[in-house]
């Protein structure tokens, strides 16, 4: 379960008395929604945020009148609407990697027949900016503002990968706090990945965070808005032989984000094999 709201309202307090807790609440009660797009009432937002379910109330009233949440009378529960499509847009039309990087991408996409995405990580998920896919697909395809945890996709835990003793210690401590059962299940793997970057550049997902997905996760060395740039390539499990991910893949991915990061203006780097 997540820290509820009035406690992340009262530890941000601490160091930034003037942290606005309407606005955070708010901006919560926007995050509670899954990609699954189910509708949610007030007695789910009051059991997520452990919030009163008149606060609840008050919130997505507000949040109605300004264009975004939408109102389910049939089910008297609220909807995203179409105004938190505003409020992404211009983070991604601000990223001109996405254009540079789209045509390699795809390549290596038709290449491996699978997906080929590019990500940034916050808090406890990663956050799908850009996917190129095979004609044939993936599994569980992630569209462009999608989020994934960063203790079960590759390009998470190549993130995690980069982070120093206390900032590592702390991710995995939110996500134990968020998602204990993930937490407990991938800890071992999430560690071993971690441990095996430095020296092979990249991380795995060898199909053990289910819906049937392979995938390899390299951390760039492109920032945008302090967040650095993650790359992933993923492929339907039935498709990947035996060693085929770190023989195969992995260079190719290594292979496509030193190409981006060179026609940014960065130096080149040893490929790694």
């Amino acid at each position: 379960m997540a820290q509820p709201i009035q406690e992340l309202i009262q530890e941000k307090r601490r160091t930034h008395p003037a942290f606005g807790g309407t606005i955070a609440k708010a901006f919560a009660l926007l995050s509670c929604f899954g990609e699954d797009g189910l509708p949610l009432g007030n007695r789910e937002f009051a059991q997520r945020l452990g919030m009163p379910r008149a606060t609840v109330s008050r919130l997505c009233r507000t949040l109605v009148e300004l264009g975004y949440l939408a109102w389910d009378r049939t089910q008297d529960k609220y909807v995203p609407s179409v105004g938190v499509l505003r409020l992404g847009y211009p983070y991604l039309v601000g990223l001109p990697l996405r254009n540079l990087a789209r045509g390699p991408m795809q390549a290596l996409a038709e290449r491996i027949g699978g997906a080929v995405s590019i990500g940034v990580a916050q808090g406890t998920q990663v956050i799908y900016l850009e996917t190129c896919t095979h004609r044939e697909g993936t599994l569980a395809l992630p569209a462009p503002g999608a989020t994934r945890s960063v203790m079960t996709t590759a390009m998470g835990r190549a993130w995690l990968a980069t982070l120093d003793a206390d900032a590592f210690a702390q991710a995995l401590d939110a996500v134990e706090s968020e998602r204990p059962q993930e937490h407990a299940a991938m800890l071992d793997t999430v560690k071993r990945n971690v441990a095996l970057y430095p020296r092979r550049g990249y991380a795995l997902n060898e199909g053990d965070a289910g819906l049937g997905v392979h995938g390899v996760g390299v951390a760039s060395r492109l920032h945008y808005h302090q967040h650095r740039l993650l790359f992933n390539c993923a492929i339907a499990g039935e498709r990947v032989a035996s060693r085929a991910l770190e023989r195969v893949y992995a260079p190719a991915l290594i292979g496509l984000v030193q190409q981006v990061e060179v026609t940014t203006g960065l130096a080149p780097t040893r490929h790694i094999p």
